[in-house]
C-alpha cells in the first residue's frame, strides 16, 4: 500500500503519511501480543 500512488493522490500526501506511520505503529503494537490461540498451540511443544 505504501507503494499506491492512487491512495496517495486520492488521500493527499499528508493524510497518506499519517495513515502509514499509524498502520506502522499499529503493527509494531500487534507483533508485540501473544494470543490465547498461540500460547494454547505452542506452550506445550517447549
Amino acid at each position: 500500500m505504501e507503494d499506491s500512488d492512487l491512495v496517495a493522490d486520492a488521500l493527499g500526501e499528508h493524510i497518506f503519511e499519517w495513515f502509514l506511520r499509524n498502520k506502522r505503529s499499529e503493527w509494531e503494537l500487534y507483533q508485540g501480543r501473544v494470543t490465547p490461540f498461540e500460547l494454547e498451540q505452542y506452550l506445550p511443544v517447549w
